[in-house]
């Protein structure tokens, strides 16, 4: 038997296998240098940019400060946030720049959020004290309340008028669309800001040339009827005539308050009629 130290082919092998181990170790070592090269290469390019990132944040910064300040608003919190940034950018320590500056950042934003949600009422309200107590505030106009499609019907209105002088330019029948105008104008000047909407749009759609049907007038009602009486439902209080036999609201059944035939009063309860004895229809 061939000693195994001495074989042609365990030697070749085993030398195959020292290559192969030898050859991954060497391209593993080549992978990771160069990943470990590339990223020192970004972080020595992120460490060029932080001077220039910190110096544009607290231009940045102190921009938006500045501008709240004007418009009223402070933050002692801010100020001391950007002085302690310049310091630290002075010292050569951006990053600690930037991580005072994002706060700074942070609580300016919250800020200007409330600053925007209170819209202009801050300013309103100096104008009134300036004013005086006596002359209606810019303010006061604002909250006025405004009765529904009143500014709708206006501008609606207007639309319809610049519709039909350019359908009247262009040689169109305006008649329709001038009368819907008028229309609307009454209802206006009559305060049914729906109606005058409504025809606005009509006259506008009219003046346009389009197919337009003239709403109907309003139909008057009958005159309602008052019932002039003494008399009144037991059940809902409505009032009746002498010769009703049901209630003209509920329809309950009315019991006659007197003797049809000798004319005796009658109680509600009563069967017949205690003068003459006739029964009393139910």
């Amino acid at each position: 038997m061939a000693d195994p130290l001495t074989d042609p082919v365990v030697i070749t092998v085993v030398l195959a296998g020292v290559a192969l181990a030898i050859a991954v170790a060497y391209f593993e070592m080549k992978f990771i240098h160069k990943k470990m090269k590339n990223r020192r290469v970004r972080a020595a390019k992120q460490d060029s940019n932080l001077p220039d990132e910190a110096h544009n944040a607290i231009v940045t910064a102190k921009a938006i400060a500045a501008t709240l300040e004007r418009q009223g608003v402070r933050s002692h919190e801010v100020t001391s946030w950007i002085r302690e940034a310049e310091m630290a950018y002075q010292r050569g320590n951006y990053r600690v720049t930037n991580d005072l500056i994002g706060k700074a950042k942070e609580r300016l934003l919250a800020l200007k959020s409330v600053q925007a949600s209170k819209g202009d009422i801050a300013k309103l309200e100096q104008l009134s004290a300036v004013g005086g107590s006596e002359e209606v505030t810019t303010k006061e106009i604002l909250t006025k309340e405004v009765p529904p499609n009143f500014p709708q019907s206006k501008f609606s209105m207007q639309v319809a008028g610049s519709a039909i002088e350019q359908a009247r330019a262009s040689g169109r029948d305006v008649v329709q669309a001038t009368e819907l105008l008028e229309a609307a104008k009454g209802r206006f000047d009559a305060k049914d800001y729906d109606g005058a909407l409504t025809m606005a749009r009509l006259s506008a759609r009219s003046a346009e040339g389009k197919k337009v049907e003239m709403p109907a007038a309003p139909s008057k009602r009958a005159p309602t009827t008052v019932i002039v009486s003494d008399r009144a439902c037991p059940s809902c209080g409505a009032p009746l005539r002498a010769d009703d036999a049901f209630c003209r609201k509920c329809g309950t059944r009315l019991v006659p308050s007197s003797c049809a035939a000798c004319g005796a009063s009658l109680l509600a309860d009563d069967s017949f009629c205690p003068k003459c004895g006739r029964p009393v229809s139910q």
